[in-house]
């Protein structure tokens, strides 16, 4: 722990004095609001040049400019970096988790930790309409007081390697990725795809759909689809919100036909030895022939391989919400709440009392940050609850509720 600070507080020191999108977004704003056109339009053009989460909707104010001044989008400008279209970048996170948590029935909440260090590598390649991005990440956790948390079924620690391709431009987002995770001596992989359209813009906010898939190969998938509305402004208010219809789908035990398969394994152990017990309680008053004829058809002895395991998928599908709304102060600190709320009918699953199960998650918390140079300095509080209603079947087969609330702080960086 003592050396990860150190490295950061060396990155720190030795990062430049340099000014962020942020910045350079904001100056651009008050120029435009002076009335000083080619001062703003300059502006504009040296924050798209720094690395940010403004880099599209200042590439289309720029070609609003453009357009209005009937200067092409090929001409001599800053904005099509022609000279290096090319920068590398380092992002990553280092952040401690304090986690608790409760379940139905479990008289002591079970409570641990999660350190974890992100490090994210990207090449951002840059033309007058289009940007680039070609990421590799590599996420590590080590879980604190992990013996204590065995309804959390987590590893000591665990690995993820990743890579993700983004293009942005023209009113369009497309995010891909893949995730190779290590965790114990289990292997997964999962992929994902995030396609994101603008519709309409005015003024700071967008409107715009959204389609949304993935998948892992240890069983989850979704697939959503979303109305999408933002607001993005260097200063003051931002939002972001997301209401759509998600279809999931993961592996789910089937229950009733083991039980069943069980049922009749048992009832077929008891036959067969009764029949052996009245055997031998009754061999020494038979006769040969009645013997003979007693034993000429015996019941076939049980074989465990008869009881069924079998895993099924359970499909869900229903209304989603997401948002994220933030406000973000002059002396760089933002605070920020957001909500991820999911309700599931069954539409598949192993048998018609599992289609009577409805689910619900949500995840809610707030946070506050403040950004000092390339750095982020966050703390915030993040609850995960999830509901289940269930038949009187799978009353005490699956937990009816949860509950995960996560205390984080940590630290961003992109250089």
């Amino acid at each position: 722990m003592v050396r990860w600070f150190g490295l950061i507080m060396l990155v720190l020191a030795t990062a430049l004095f340099a000014e962020t999108q942020e910045e350079a977004y904001y100056r651009a704003m008050k120029a435009e609001e002076a009335g000083d056109i080619p001062a703003a339009l300059k502006a504009f053009e040296e924050a798209v040049a720094l690395p940010g989460e403004y880099t599209e909707e200042i590439q289309g104010i720029i070609r609003d400019y453009k357009s209005a001044m009937g200067v092409e989008d090929d001409d001599a400008s800053s904005l099509d970096n022609a000279s290096n279209p090319w920068e590398f970048h380092i992002a990553g996170e280092l952040g401690l988790y304090g986690m608790h948590y409760k379940e139905t029935g479990l008289e002591d909440a079970e409570k641990g930790g999660d350190l974890f260090l992100n490090v994210n590598p990207y090449f951002d390649y840059t033309t007058a309409t289009w940007s680039h991005t070609f990421a590799a990440s590599v996420q590590g956790d080590y879980f604190l007081n992990n013996d204590e948390m065995s309804l959390l079924d987590t590893n000591d620690w665990n690995l993820v390697l990743g890579l993700e391709y983004t293009l942005m431009g023209r009113g369009m987002l497309l995010d891909a990725g893949y995730d190779f995770n290590i965790e114990g001596k289990e292997l997964s992989s999962d992929f994902y795809v995030w396609f994101e359209k603008d519709l309409y813009r005015f003024e700071k906010q967008r409107i715009g759909a959204v389609a949304w898939a993935y998948y892992q190969t240890s069983g989850p998938m979704s697939f959503a689809a979303y109305a999408s509305w933002h607001r993005t402004a260097p200063e003051g208010l931002n939002g972001t919100v997301y209401v759509g219809a998600k279809f999931e789908a993961d592996s789910a035990f089937d229950y009733k036909t083991f039980m069943q398969s069980y049922a009749t394994y048992k009832q077929a152990v008891s036959t067969y030895n009764e029949y052996w017990q009245y055997l031998n309680d009754s061999i020494a008053y038979m006769a040969d022939d009645e013997y003979e004829a007693y034993v000429a058809n015996p019941p076939a002895e049980p074989s465990v391989e008869s009881i069924v395991y079998r895993q099924t998928m359970g499909k869900w599908f229903g209304p989603v919400f997401r948002s994220r709304i933030s406000y973000k102060f002059k002396n760089r600190i933002t605070v920020e709440a957001k909500m991820n709320l999911f309700y599931g009918f069954a539409v598949g699953g192993p048998d018609s009392d599992y289609e009577k199960i409805k689910k619900f998650n949500g995840t809610w918390g707030a946070s506050v940050s403040w950004k000092y140079w390339k750095m982020v300095y966050y703390l915030g509080l993040e609850r995960n609850y999830k509901h289940m209603d269930l038949p009187n079947f799978y009353k005490g087969l699956y937990r009816e509720s949860t509950v995960l609330t996560q205390l984080k702080l940590g630290v961003k960086w992109d250089f």
